[in-house]
Formats: C-alpha cells, structure tokens, sequence
C-alpha cells in the first residue's frame, strides 16, 4: 500500500506570527513574514529531496491554517490535490468578518490590517488570498470544509457560552461552499453545532481523511 507522510505547522499567535499561513506587509526586526514562501518554496522542496516526500499533497488546516490549506491550494493549485478547512475564516472579504476584527486582534496581538494593508484600499492584494475569490482555481481540488455555528456542542465542556466569532466563521464557510457548489467543484461540506474549541478540529480531520487519502490516491 502506497504510504503518505504527514507534516505539521504551527502557528504561533504572537504578534502578527498568526495561522501559518499568512504573507506579511508588517516590517518585523527580520523583515516582513513570507510563511507562504517559506512553506512552499523551501520547506516543501526541503521535505521532497531529504524526507522522501513526494509529489502527490494534501492540506488540511484549523482556524487560521484552514484558512491557509484552502487559499495556498486556490493560489498553487498546480500543487495540491485537496484541501480541508475546519472552522478557517475561509472569505476574508465577507462583511461580517468585521464583527469579529477586534476580537481577533485582541487575541493575535496586532493590527491585523498590517497583514495586507487596507482592506479597501488595497482590496486586490486580499482578493489575491482570498480562498472565495479565487474558487474558480479550486475546480479541480477536493474541498472539504467544517464548521459550527457557534452555539454549544457535543464536544464543548459544560457551561461553554455562545461563540460569536465561530457564527460568524460558519457564515464565512456557508458563502465559500456555495460558491464552490455553483462552480461545480467537488466539495464536501459538513455545518455543526459548537464553538471554536479545537476539538471539533481534531473530529473533522478523521472525518475528511478518507477523502484526502484518495485525493492522494492511497
């Protein structure tokens, strides 16, 4: 049976270092982040001639590395096969995003418009990382995408309040998927009770393995 490697980023949310994912315009002590360069321009090439990685890839990703599996698969789609997002902000310009940008800085630590500049004016340069905007380049990607709604789940511990910033996620992720179903784009989809507690996460992966391993062709 043909065996598949799996590798694994984390992001750290210090600073604007947030979802593994994510270009910099920021101006940092080494000089503005490239994390898409770095994961696929060195990283990638790095695991292929040292760790027998090969050319068949997968992404999968939680939060903000969801938001990455699926706009690195749209932006490179020469490189990858499939995608999985569980609970990523998958439509960056989705108005209802902006009811959540001060939770979401207060719990990256930084202006989060220094990732890309001004979301008006500079509208193209978020187009150009925006997994919605650039769905037409996931025609041929399998897509899986997750998400909760915000109220409590199964798997949230008892007490757990509403989760505003997962509704809006899941609004996010309904606007993606039915943009891919109109473009007629394999996605698989699956919209659930709970907030963003990373269990979810770790249910959905096992969910969406199958359709990634035959992605792989394994």
């Amino acid at each position: 049976m043909p065996r598949a490697i799996r590798f694994s980023a984390y992001g750290n949310a210090n600073g604007l270092q947030f979802g593994a994912a994510v270009v910099s315009a920021a101006a940092t002590m080494g000089g503005p982040l490239a994390w898409e360069t770095f994961h696929l321009d060195e990283l990638r090439p790095l695991l292929e001639r040292h760790y027998g990685a090969g050319t068949r890839r997968a992404l999968a990703g939680l939060s903000m590395g969801g938001f990455g599996a699926v706009s690195y698969a749209a932006r490179r789609p020469d490189l990858f096969r499939a995608a999985a997002s569980f609970s990523g902000p998958v439509h960056l310009l989705h108005p209802r995003l902006r009811e959540v940008w001060p939770q979401m800085e207060e719990a990256y630590g930084g202006d989060l418009d220094a990732l890309r500049g001004d979301r008006d004016a500079q509208r193209a340069v978020w187009q150009a990382h925006d997994p919605h905007h650039l769905a037409e380049r996931l025609g041929h990607t399998f897509v899986y995408l997750s998400t909760g709604d915000g109220a409590p789940g199964p798997l949230d511990p008892p007490g757990s309040a509403y989760d505003p910033a997962e509704g809006v996620i899941h609004d996010l992720t309904r606007s993606l998927d039915t943009r891919l179903r109109r473009l007629g784009a394999p996605v698989i989809s699956h919209f659930h009770s709970g907030t963003h507690h990373p269990a979810y996460g770790e249910r959905e992966l096992r969910h969406s393995l199958p359709m990634l391993l035959r992605a792989l062709g394994t």
